[in-house]
C-alpha cells in the first residue's frame, strides 16, 4: 500500500516539472518576442530617419522655390493690377510679415494701396455688440450710407466699415467721411490705421494668419465673414489671403469663407499667402475678382486649384 508521503512527493514532483517546463517555454518565447520587437523598432527607426531626410529635402526645395518665385515676382505680376485701388484690411490674427508681403506684391503689380487697416480682437468680440450698434445706428450716419435692416452687430459694423473703405451705391465717401468712420471705430478700440491716410478703394484684400481665438470663436468668425461679404458687395471684389496651417483650419477665416457657398461664390481665397507663390496668387486672384470671377486657391482643404489663371480675360 502506497503511503501518503509518496503521493505528496509525486504531486510535488509533477508540479515542479510543470513549473520548470513553463519557465523554459516562457523564456524561449520571450526571447523570440523580444527579438521580433527589436526588429520592428529598428525598422521604424530607419523609416523615421528616411522620412526626416525626405522632409528636409522637401523643405529645402520649398525654400529654393520661394527664393526663385520671390525674385521673379515683380516681373510676373507687373501691370496685372495697373490703376487698381486696393485697401488692405488685416484681421487681429494677421501676422505683420504677411500683411507687409501682400502690400508689397500689390504695389509691384501696379495697384495703389489706398490704406491699411488693422482690426483688433474687440472688433469681433460679441461682448461689444451693444457698443457697435450704438455707434453704427446712433443717428450720425454719414451721408450716402444706407443702414442695413438688421440688428446683427456684425452686419452693421461690416456695412459701415466697408462704406468708409470702398463706398457704396451712393458713391464714394470723401476723405473726411472715411477718417470720421475710422476714428469712431478706433475710439472703440476696434481697429487702428497703419497707413498715413486711407481713401476709398475699388477692391479689398483681407489678410489673416491664424485661427480666431477668444470668447465664442464661432460668433467672432461670423462677424469677420459679415465684413468680408460687405467689402465684396461695396467694391468690385474681395480676396481673403491667409495661411494653410492656421487660417484654413478650424476657426480660420479662409475655411469659413470656403464653407459658405454663397460667400465663396463671390469672394476668392488664397491659403498660402505666407509664401511667395501665395503672394503672387493673391495678385492674380484679385485681378480675377476685378473681372467678375471667383476662385479658391492654394493647397489646403477647399482649394479648387493651386494657382489662379494668369490672365483676367
Amino acid at each position: 500500500m502506497i503511503d501518503f508521503r509518496y503521493h505528496l512527493v509525486s504531486l510535488v514532483a509533477v508540479f515542479l516539472a510543470l513549473a520548470v517546463g513553463v519557465l523554459l517555454g516562457t523564456t524561449q518565447l520571450n526571447g523570440a518576442v523580444l527579438d521580433d520587437l527589436r526588429g520592428q523598432v529598428r525598422a521604424v527607426t530607419e523609416d523615421k530617419r528616411d522620412l526626416q531626410a525626405d522632409l528636409r529635402a522637401l523643405q529645402g526645395q520649398t525654400r529654393s522655390d520661394d527664393v526663385v518665385t520671390a525674385a521673379l515676382a515683380p516681373k510676373v505680376v507687373a501691370g496685372t493690377l495697373r490703376d487698381a485701388k486696393v485697401v488692405l484690411v488685416a484681421t487681429a490674427q494677421a501676422a505683420d510679415g504677411t500683411s507687409d508681403g501682400v502690400q508689397k506684391v500689390l504695389e509691384q503689380a501696379g495697384a495703389k494701396v489706398t490704406g491699411r487697416v488693422q482690426l483688433t480682437e474687440d472688433y469681433s468680440d460679441p461682448r461689444r455688440a451693444a457698443d457697435v450698434k450704438s455707434f453704427v445706428a446712433g443717428g450720425g450716419q454719414p451721408a450716402g450710407f444706407q443702414l442695413p435692416e438688421s440688428e446683427d452687430a456684425g452686419v452693421l459694423s461690416g456695412a459701415l466699415l466697408s462704406y468708409a473703405l470702398l463706398g457704396g451705391r451712393g458713391g464714394d465717401p470723401d476723405a473726411a467721411t472715411t477718417n470720421e468712420v475710422l476714428s469712431g471705430f478706433a475710439s472703440l478700440r476696434m481697429l487702428r490705421v497703419d497707413s498715413p491716410q486711407v481713401t476709398a478703394a475699388d477692391l479689398a484684400v483681407v489678410v489673416t494668419s491664424g485661427p480666431v481665438r477668444g470668447v465664442d470663436p464661432a460668433a467672432r468668425v461670423r462677424t469677420l465673414t459679415d465684413l468680408v461679404s460687405a467689402l465684396d458687395g461695396a467694391g468690385r471684389g474681395a480676396v481673403v489671403a491667409g495661411t494653410a496651417a492656421a487660417a484654413a483650419g478650424p476657426d480660420g477665416l479662409v475655411a469659413a469663407v470656403r464653407a459658405d457657398r454663397g460667400l465663396a461664390s463671390g469672394v476668392s481665397t488664397v491659403d498660402d499667402a505666407d509664401r511667395a507663390v501665395g503672394l503672387v496668387a493673391s495678385v492674380f486672384a484679385l485681378a480675377q475678382q476685378s473681372a467678375g470671377r471667383t476662385g479658391q486657391y492654394g493647397t489646403a482643404k477647399g482649394a479648387e486649384a493651386a494657382f489662379p489663371p494668369t490672365s483676367s480675360s
